[in-house]
């Protein structure tokens, strides 16, 4: 148990909030090809292209479906369902510690999934640029995830002058590794989970509602 033990919990949202990778459900909620999203990304990762080309190319296939807009891409985000118990789990952590969201996914989603749990503080790895028409242009992407998260938590507990000994991570993929290695208490929360994380992690449940035994 770690209820005295800490007084703060970082949430990641993709694949431990929801069940989805977000750029991908995206894509495809636009009306464009997952698979060609994955190979831009995927030749991106090898070097093939170059981060402003992926970049331009995957923005293209967005505005190419007419929906890359502010108003689309909200009611989309809303209309997300996250895991069956997220919302009462969240609910139940935020009665006893401070809750932060720091996630790999696109800012507009990670604030619509904080406002859905009520959680004040979040982080998101991308941000989105609109016209004054509310159109997509622009994305400003951090390719060292594991690294921005980090970032993010060092900027969060400053802000609020928390000891990094009494925070939690809850997270269940690469990009949280990191903050698994810098903090003691890290519970990974995956049906498959990523074995470096698991080594890394105090505990390891498969479902968020087990969350209230540990917390």
């Amino acid at each position: 148990m770690l209820r005295k033990k800490i007084d703060t919990i970082i949430l990641d949202v993709d694949g431990t909030l929801s069940e989805e990778i977000s750029w991908l459900k995206l894509t495809q909620g636009l009306g464009a090809s997952p698979d060609e999203h994955s190979a831009i990304f995927e030749q991106f990762k090898k070097g093939s292209l170059s981060y402003p080309e992926a970049k331009r190319k995957l923005i293209q296939l967005w505005q190419d479906t007419g929906n890359a807009n502010k108003d689309y891409m909200e009611k989309m985000f809303r209309s997300w369902n996250l895991k069956e118990d997220a919302e009462d789990t969240v609910n139940y952590l935020r009665g006893t510690y401070r809750v932060c969201l720091i996630s790999g996914a696109v800012d507009l989603y990670v604030q619509i999934v904080a406002e859905k749990l009520e959680v004040a503080d979040w982080y998101a790895n991308t941000k989105l640029v609109w016209n004054g028409n509310g159109e997509l242009t622009d994305f400003h992407y951090h390719a060292d995830q594991a690294g921005k998260k980090l970032e993010q938590f060092e900027e969060f507990i400053k802000r609020y002058k928390l000891k990094r000994d009494k925070c939690a991570v809850v997270g269940d993929g690469d990009s949280d590794i990191v903050l698994f290695r810098e903090l003691r208490h890290g519970v990974a929360v995956n049906k498959n989970p990523n074995p470096e994380l698991e080594s890394l992690a105090l505990r390891t449940v498969r479902e968020l509602r087990e969350l209230k035994d540990i917390f």
